[in-house]
């Protein structure tokens, strides 16, 4: 299936602890043997020029080989006397395609003494190749930057028995230079974003560190690291990797077979010049491919049943999200762990099948949660992989290893080897077969692949099924794995697959360079502690290095059975958790043995907590346009949703030492609270800006010499917004699938400049694959005329909204202003924005003093596309209004009985939701508001409501208890549309006044809100 990208143009333009000790530092290095038995490059012999690459021959036969990968990058590849080249295929860490279409123009000199290379972009990169002996030197060509090179004592070697560890050394590094390295440990572990002086090593863990730690798993391996003087290198091997920044093991990245039979490493490695890190990881997923990007409903709230193991079952499911949406809360993807399975429904003893007892009516099920909003993954874990059906033990023909290479393996009887494709197709087809057929009508929208990083206790000499060992292929395990469940199961158009009709969500405990083009992966079975947040919000900023932008991460923890405290709960699970690309809270600790507690669940904990979850649900469903975007820019580029301080700040010291903190997209700093409420947390807001707290617009000066002291409170993560900053947002709703596209909000920060490209698509499909299913929708803000100025949208796709209301909030200002749209009449001023959308125009603007936000409401605008402006919002030149209008009161504050609960499935409400009917409670039930009256007398009161029923659905009004009115609430033509009806009545003046709401007949319609006049 053909897969192109969208404008990257237009996306960068907007892209403007507890540790396991083999995983990170210190680790012992085989390559340092005796100079004796080492090789090196000889002296020059003779060189022969292709179009893109120059290889040259050593005087002992050895080869070194440079070939240009597009106008930034360059490979160097090397062997010893005798040996031929890996074809480029052998590693599929690069995007295969790449081999011939990233090929770019390679010049060569020879000055005598030296071979001259420049790659052909005047700021791409210059090689000098030494002649005696053969060493390399790294420029960039338009400033002559030395960038790393090797001398006559540091190069390219190889070491070790039978010369099996391939090694370049570079000369030491200079004390400026700072290093990052992308991936990450074993458990998703960092103890810091800087790694310079660090010898690390990210590879699948192997026997010896599981015998230390059996609980080593889910390593990030990305062979991929950047330096502060601009330039990254790509070490393009599944070997083991072990990279030394500097200290005493000196600047190094060596491969080792472990003395496996079969082929030893071979030196080959990509180095690509920037010079910053934004487009060094542009260049890096340009190479190994754009990450996977998935449906719209992924970047909602994931929530599974792990919790409760022994009653999870269809009805629960429904119940249980039935639940937690009709208190507020938004869903949007459900997350099955084992108990759907057939057979037992535990960890063991299940296979991939839904089970007839716990699951009989999967296609009615699906029927519910397509209605309802709600996405489904489907869990697999290896250790069942023999009870699936069809499965065939032992080598080829078999789908595994030879039972000798097993024994010290758990459920030995249950170990794919995925590089046998045989072993691929099998496994895709029963997922296809089970569950993923459409065919079926099943739940299966995500694959969550567990448990695919235990089998550190195969030898290194296994043979595999390509024919190497595994010494060589462990590396490869999980890219082997998605390519085959991703490209050869899922992507193909046609009989057995999905194709381009559903996007897929596809994870697996651990990661290898290259799966961000196929699938994704989460950081495994982690702590729940502090410690453990510390070191997954560096994890999730050195995935995002590496090419991995979708972070999945158990939030909380998953724990070894216990419950956490109620402020750690806030902090991690409900606050962080929900400021990190992929919200899903998860967790071991089981109901059954602890109480509800142990569920990470809202409704089951305390209510604070209740109140945090639906305050951060809300803000993150409603900047779902800004974050959506973030990923779009993402799959097209390689940008971090969640970027490290350095990538936007490469320059500055504080960048490499604050990395507890990060940028979320180019407008918000999230400095994730790690400990419980109360103490002072130091954040650096870079100097250059003035910073905005979010959660009350007090604004700060950026410094670099000084940090802000922010007193913290518990559940509140410390947020911050750039001056300049252009926040899109929807109206909140409870799922992705009901936000609706007709009301575009704008909070813009005054005090710079500023400019969003909004992203939109179906949220679905890969029509954006094309350029053809997007649409693009340009937003400026000029801060010395407070004028916005929205663009019509340009491209367009399936479900795109014909009309648009803009709603534009502008932050920061000391006074408000009268506003006009398009150089139209100043618009009235009213009390609220609810009051301003109710009111006969649809227009006007709030003025909300205590916040210092002024609010500008526009009328519905035809959406043309083609180009344009669509709506200018800017000072009329007039003073601001006296305000009018009436109180608006949102049912969602009012007291329901449980007849009602708070929905949004039908758009157009005010507020963040209306009350619905159950249709489970006869006559008489209520919904209360409580109002204030300032001064006796008589008013009008209105009710707003949508009827999509064929009959009246009248309610009986009281005040304070005494009957006032019936309102008959006759039919509206649709559930999506809203009327307003009203009665007069005499009320008492109060703070406190009741204003009941009472059906008179078993069945309801929607209230939106009350507006007392």
């Amino acid at each position: 299936m053909k897969r192109q990208q969208i404008k990257r143009r237009t996306l960068l333009s907007t892209a403007a602890g507890v540790l396991v000790a083999s995983a990170v530092t210190a680790v012992p290095r085989r390559a340092l043997a005796a100079e004796d038995e080492q090789e090196q490059l000889a002296d020059y012999d003779t060189h022969s020029t292709e179009e893109h690459s120059t290889t040259v021959t050593s005087a002992t036969g050895q080869q070194l080989r440079l070939t240009a990968y597009g106008d930034h990058m360059v490979r160097v590849s090397a062997t010893r006397a005798g040996e031929s080249f890996f074809s480029d295929t052998r590693y599929e860490m690069v995007r295969p395609e790449n081999h011939t279409a990233l090929r770019g123009g390679l010049s060569v000199t020879d000055k005598g003494d030296a071979l001259e290379f420049r790659t052909a972009a005047d700021d791409g990169l210059r090689i000098v190749l030494h002649k005696t002996p053969l060493r390399l030197e790294f420029f960039a060509r338009d400033t002559g930057t030395l960038l790393a090179k090797e001398d006559a004592t540091h190069g390219i070697t190889w070491s070790g028995s039978d010369h099996s560890i391939a090694t370049e050394s570079f000369v030491p590094p200079s004390s400026e230079e700072r290093f990052l390295k992308a991936g990450h440990g074993v458990l998703g572990r960092v103890p810091r974003l800087d790694r310079t002086g660090d010898t690390v090593s990210h590879n699948y863990a192997d026997a010896d560190a599981a015998a230390d730690n059996p609980n080593n798993q889910a390593p990030g391996i990305v062979p991929f690291f950047l330096s502060s003087k601009g330039y990254g290198v790509f070490f393009n091997t599944t070997f083991d990797t072990t990279f030394s920044f500097g200290g005493d093991n000196g600047y190094t990245f060596s491969a080792d077979a472990h003395d496996a039979a079969g082929e030893r490493p071979q030196m080959d490695y990509f180095l690509i010049n920037g010079p910053r890190f934004s487009q060094l990881i542009d260049r890096y997923t340009e190479l190994t491919g754009r990450p996977r990007l998935p449906q719209l409903s992924i970047f909602g709230l994931h929530m599974s049943d792990k919790s409760f193991a022994d009653v999870s079952d269809q009805n629960w499911w429904r119940e249980k999200i039935t639940q937690h949406r009709a208190a507020g809360f938004p869903f949007d993807h459900q997350v099955n762990d084992n108990r759907w399975r057939a057979g037992s429904g535990s960890w063991s003893g299940s296979w991939f099948e839904f089970s007839p007892d716990r699951w009989p009516d999967p296609a009615g099920y699906q029927k519910w949660a397509a209605d309802s909003g709600v996405t489904v993954t489907l869990d697999y874990n290896r250790n069942n992989t023999n009870e699936m059906a069809d499965w065939v033990d032992g080598p080829p023909p078999g789908y595994s290893f030879e039972e000798a290479d097993l024994k010290n393996v758990k459920e030995s009887n249950a170990v794919p080897d995925w590089s046998n494709p045989d072993a691929r197709a099998w496994v895709w087809k029963v997922f296809w077969d089970k569950a993923l057929d459409p065919g079926l009508g099943f739940p299966g929208d995500g694959l969550w692949i567990d448990e695919t990083d235990d089998l550190g206790a195969i030898p290194y000499t296994a043979p595999t099924a390509d024919g190497r060992t595994w010494a060589e292929d462990r590396n490869a395990y999980f890219l082997n794995l998605h390519k085959g469940v991703g490209e050869e199961g899922w992507d193909p158009d046609g009989d057995g697959h999905i194709g381009s009709a559903k996007r897929p969500w596809t994870w697996s405990r651990g990661a290898t360079a290259g799966q961000q083009r196929y699938g994704h992966y989460w950081t495994g079975d982690i702590r729940q502690t502090y410690d453990e947040m510390r070191s997954q919000i560096r994890g999730m900023q050195t995935a995002g290095l590496g090419g991995f932008p979708f972070a999945n991460i158990d939030g909380g923890g998953f724990g070894e059975g216990g419950t956490v405290s109620d402020a750690y709960y806030r902090n991690w699970p409900v606050a962080w958790s929900s400021l990190s690309p992929i919200w899903r809270p998860h967790t071991t600790a089981s109901t059954k043995d602890h109480g509800k507690k142990a569920s990470r669940w809202p409704l089951d904990q305390s209510a604070q907590a209740q109140a945090d979850f639906a305050k951060y649900g809300q803000l993150r469903y409603s900047l779902m346009p800004y974050i959506y975007t973030l990923a779009h820019q993402a799959a097209a580029t390689g940008m971090p949703m969640a970027r490290a301080m350095v990538i936007d700040y490469q320059d500055r010291s504080q960048a490499y030492s604050h990395d507890l903190q990060y940028l979320w997209g180019p407008s918000l700093l999230v400095a994730p609270l790690t400990s419980d409420g109360g103490d002072v947390q130091n954040i650096w807001l870079p100097a250059g800006s003035d910073w905005y707290d979010f959660w009350t617009d007090a604004t700060h000066t950026g410094s670099d010499t000084q940090d802000l002291a922010h007193r913290t409170r518990t559940g509140e993560a410390p947020l911050f917004v750039r001056a300049g900053a252009i926040l899109p947002r929807y109206p909140y709703a409870q799922s992705t699938a009901y936000l609706t596209k007709r009301q575009l909000e704008t909070d813009v920060y005054t005090g710079a400049d500023g400019v969003f490209e909004l992203v939109e698509d179906d949220g679905l499909t890969e029509a954006y694959l094309t350029g053809s299913g997007t649409s693009v929708t340009r937003l400026t803000f000029t801060d010395a005329s407070t004028r916005v100025v929205i663009a019509q949208p340009e491209g367009t796709y399936e479900g795109a909204p014909d009309a648009r209301r803009y709603l534009v909030r502008f932050h920061g200002l000391d006074s408000p202003v009268g506003m006009g749209v398009d150089g139209g009449a100043t618009l009235p001023a009213f009390t609220s924005e609810a009051a301003a959308l109710l009111s006969e125009q649809g227009t006007g603007c709030v003025w909300d003093a205590e916040a210092k936000v002024l609010s500008v409401i526009t009328s519905e605008i035809p959406v043309t596309g083609g180009g344009g402006d669509a709506a200018t919002v800017e000072p009329s030149g007039d003073p601001f209004p006296e305000v009018g209008g009436g109180t608006v009161y949102q049912a969602e504050s009012a007291r329901l009985d449980s007849a009602f609960v708070i929905d949004t499935r039908h758009p157009g409400y005010t507020g963040s939701g209306y009350a619905d009917f159950t249709g489970t409670s006869a006559e008489g039930s209520t919904l209360a508001w409580t109002v204030t009256v300032a001064t006796a007398g008589t008013r009008e009161v209105l009710v707003r409501y949508a009827n999509g029923g064929d009959t009246d659905r009248p309610l009986v009004i009281d005040v304070d208890g005494t009957k006032r009115a019936t309102l008959a609430m006759p039919p509206t033509g649709g559930w999506d549309t809203w009327a307003t009806t009203s009665f007069s009545a005499d009320l008492p003046q109060g703070d406190s006044v009741s204003v009941r709401a009472t059906l008179s007949q078993p069945s309801s319609a929607n209230i939106d809100s009350l507006t007392l006049l």
